[in-house]
């Protein structure tokens, strides 16, 4: 097996050249990396991140907590946090909380102790006592986190998409279409982007002048696993083929609602789009698989991932500015709109 001597040797450098391009403590010039790096590739040497790591204090791992990995909304985002990562020498763990703040907690604490670089913070409900250790933690380990979590947030990274502005829009487009009865699947209330979300159906209401009717909103708990919100959809589905004053259209507040709603409508035999336009919210790979296609707020998952492990990144390496990261969400026109 190789050393960093074996790799000098064949570089022409100084073991503390190879050092420092390893863990990128100081300049080296380009070509003299270009060798280093060719001669660790034709000696297959694997560095010791854990040798690194005492010399160090890193680790070389960022750690993104989800509250539910089988959600594949999070693999598309982790896909992207993996892209940046790998290509800086870091991986990435995934610490599935399941949704409990008393996970995430131990989660953290446990990541602390081994040493994580850095961590991409994921919930579906801001707890105050999580999110204020987070806060303490953040002057020493970098957190990004992936919703706006603070009314101030100049002092902390996020990285996340206007679910606000982007579902305002999306109704001024279905009344822009003449849909004058649109509703709206929510699933649990705590879910701080879903509310988020609701707020901005709700101002586009207001903005178009329509009305708001309380039998067009539909509502159930859900554990937030996919099949519950695929369930949560069919039964919105068959609610609103039920009612004799249906809605001309309907936003889910995620995507797999809205397949859900649009499955189960089409077994009431309600058209879609002909009688009810459906919209969703996050442009997963399965919306263009469904007939119809899908037609969804897009949200740019895996540039999430990628902007936030960028930050992670480069707040380990000695910039300690924060960077709060807002995308607008894209109105992707499919099937189920006409």
């Amino acid at each position: 097996m190789a050393t960093i001597i074996d790799v000098a040797r064949e570089a022409g450098v100084s073991k503390s050249t190879v050092s420092r391009v390893l863990n990128r403590t100081g300049p080296v010039k380009a070509e003299t990396k270009a060798a280093i790096d060719a001669a660790m590739k034709k000696l297959e040497y694997s560095p010791s991140y854990f040798a690194q790591g005492i010399r160090t204090g890193r680790t070389h791992t960022i750690a993104m907590l989800v509250p539910e990995y089988s959600n594949i909304f999070y693999s598309e985002m982790f896909q992207g946090a993996e892209d940046v990562a790998l290509k800086n020498g870091y991986m990435v763990l995934v610490c599935n909380t399941e949704r409990s703040s008393t996970s995430e907690l131990e989660y953290t604490r446990a990541l602390i102790r081994r040493r994580v670089d850095g961590i991409i913070y994921n919930t579906y409900e801001n707890n105050p006592k999580m999110v204020e250790f987070l806060k303490d933690i953040s002057r020493n380990i970098p957190v990004v986190f992936m919703n706006r979590v603070f009314s101030d947030p100049k002092d902390f990274s996020y990285v996340c998409t206007d679910g606000f502005n982007s579902t305002r829009k999306a109704v001024q487009y279905l009344y822009q279409r003449g849909k004058r009865k649109i509703g709206y699947i929510r699933n649990v209330k705590q879910i701080d982007v879903v509310n988020e979300r609701y707020e901005g159906y709700l101002m586009g209401l207001k903005e178009c002048g329509l009305p708001y009717n309380e039998k067009w909103i539909h509502q159930e708990e859900c554990r937030n696993h996919t099949s519950d919100y695929i369930k949560l959809g069919c039964m919105a589905g068959s609610y609103f083929a039920g009612l004799d004053d249906r809605p001309d259209a309907v936003l889910a507040s995620v995507d797999l609602i809205a397949l859900g709603c649009v499955k189960q409508l089409k077994e009431c035999q309600v058209q879609v789009p002909r009688d009810i336009n459906v919209v969703g919210f996050d442009n997963l790979f399965l919306d263009e698989i469904y007939e119809p296609a899908l037609t969804t707020i897009g949200q740019p998952i895996r540039e999430l991932g990628r902007h936030a492990a960028q930050i992670i990144i480069s707040k380990i390496n000695g910039n300690p500015v924060n960077s709060q990261v807002l995308f607008d969400g894209k109105l992707i026109l499919r099937g189920t709109t006409d």
